[in-house]
């Protein structure tokens, strides 16, 4: 144990920051499935695993007007209206081929995500809730949240739209706004969201009464300062949003933010002085925290989609680019790069019921209680994990468990929660990585490497060999 306890320590003493770990295994651990798994035997798989059948539903929208410098997400650049609405007649066909998926699960949250889903038209959200009446009728007695993925100045452009979704069910959106400074904001790419715009659109949200205003901050601009940071916590403390959420910034190799020469793949352990300012603000002004990375007012705001995927709650993911996470298989039904090729040929698979999963990991029962333990240690009663051989496997887990616990990063209960502490929260990403399996670990690194291969630009101003591209590890660690 103490050579574990050694090298969490120094993790921490040295300011490592990781990657934020929101799933597990990432999506850069997925591989071609090669056609082993369909959707059914993945689902009917789950279910067996689960003694409450239970479902988060996941819907992505990858269209933007624009690509932010930090973004690596499954996006593409579109105002097409044409293109809209034949993806939201494969979205919604997509739903209603899973509809015995669906129906045999409570149906306990539903988050549109993107890409911007806001650039979509109200017609577009009518028809995708009419499908949602089609296929689970009660969804509005038992789905606990509604949530989509916004631009203030999308919000801005057509606040009715807003107002119409709020009418139709909404009870949160998330606003990307990432800085309150000016230069921050033109440096992330989201110049058409500047300042008075995010202010603009704040107050349309308040006007419509949306009952939960999720925002973010980030941690890391080239050109953020200590000053610079403190202001933009200051002000969205002022704005008083439900939920606020903190990142420190991660660079990758298929983000704009690596061609440009301003950043590296390493981080920057100073951030966790700024972790400590917005941390401190946040609680003075009544927020308490969900996660490392996320404040809510209590009994108002929250995640509770991720919170609920944290527990173990599975989540199908549908529309192009899309994840669904089981305790079978992780997977998506195309590949991880985005283009507007992509994106027609899941249009066209779909209109055609021919929509399979392509890549993914298949999960074992290490890999089921890894997943628990990288996502979950928040609160986490460790006898929900015998069922996937926790007590057999301890030997793997328990010396990692027991170095935290030394460190004070988390607290064991009599009854065999762990729960972490002020300091576990801090350093969560960089505890969550503990856990993580040698082959995800390998597979992680084989992908961000080839990727910064294919990077001239990136290799120009990183180096040929990528340092801290993934995880913990430097490159050939």
């Amino acid at each position: 144990m103490s050579a574990i306890r050694d090298e969490l320590a120094r993790h921490i003493e040295q300011g490592v920051i990781p990657p934020f770990n929101y799933a597990y295994p990432s999506r850069s651990a997925y591989r071609p499935l090669d056609g082993a798994w369909n959707i059914k035997d993945i689902w009917d798989e789950d279910l067996k695993r689960h003694p409450v059948p239970e479902l988060n539903l996941y819907l992505h929208v990858p269209f933007c007007r624009y690509k932010c410098g930090f973004c690596n997400l499954y996006t593409v650049i579109s105002e097409d209206m044409d293109v809209y609405d034949a993806y939201m007649d494969a979205l919604c066909t997509q739903i209603r081929d899973h509809s015995e998926i669906i129906q045999a699960r409570r149906l306990r949250t539903i988050y549109i995500g993107g890409g911007t889903p806001s650039l979509l038209s109200p017609r577009h959200f009518e028809q995708l809730f009419a499908t949602f009446d089609e296929v689970y009728p009660n969804w509005r007695s038992t789905v606990e949240e509604v949530a989509i993925e916004a631009t203030p100045d999308s919000i801005v452009k057509e606040p009715d739209t807003l107002e119409r979704l709020i009418a139709m069910g909404l009870t949160r959106a998330n606003i990307g706004i990432q800085s309150l400074v000016p230069a921050e904001i033109r440096e992330a790419g989201r110049g058409q969201a500047n300042e008075k715009v995010i202010r603009e659109a704040i107050e349309i949200i308040r006007e419509k009464q949306l009952p939960n205003l999720s925002t973010d901050l980030i941690m890391g601009f080239a050109g953020q300062t200590p000053e610079s940071w403190r202001h933009s916590v200051d002000e969205l403390v002022a704005l008083a949003p439900e939920t606020i959420s903190t990142y420190f910034l991660t660079v990758r190799p298929d983000a704009w933010f690596s061609k440009t020469g301003s950043y590296q793949y390493m981080w920057n352990p100073d951030l966790y002085e700024r972790y400590d300012y917005a941390n401190a603000r946040f609680r003075e002004a009544g927020y308490v925290q969900e996660s490392n990375v996320r404040y809510k007012k209590l009994g108002r705001g929250g995640y509770q989609q991720k919170v609920l995927t944290f527990h173990g709650v599975p989540l199908l993911g549908l529309g192009a680019g899309a994840r669904s996470y089981t305790s079978s298989v992780d997977y998506m039904v195309g590949n991880v790069k985005p283009s507007l090729g992509e994106v027609a040929d899941y249009i066209k698979q779909a209109r055609n019921h021919e929509l399979t999963p392509q890549t993914g990991f298949v999960l074992d029962d290490e890999e089921i209680i890894r997943k628990r333990l990288v996502l979950d240690t928040f609160d986490l009663d460790l006898h929900e994990l015998d069922r996937f051989g926790y007590q057999e496997k301890a030997h793997l887990f328990e010396p990692v468990l027991g170095a935290a616990e030394e460190l004070g990063l988390l607290r064991r209960l009599p009854t065999d929660r762990v729960q972490l502490t002020a300091d576990g929260f801090k350093y969560r990403d960089v505890l969550s990585w503990m856990f993580f399996s040698k082959n995800v670990i390998e597979l992680d690194r084989e992908y961000y490497e080839r990727l910064h291969q294919q990077n001239k630009r990136a290799q120009k101003h990183m180096g040929g060999e990528p340092i801290r591209i993934s995880g913990l590890k430097t490159a050939g660690a």
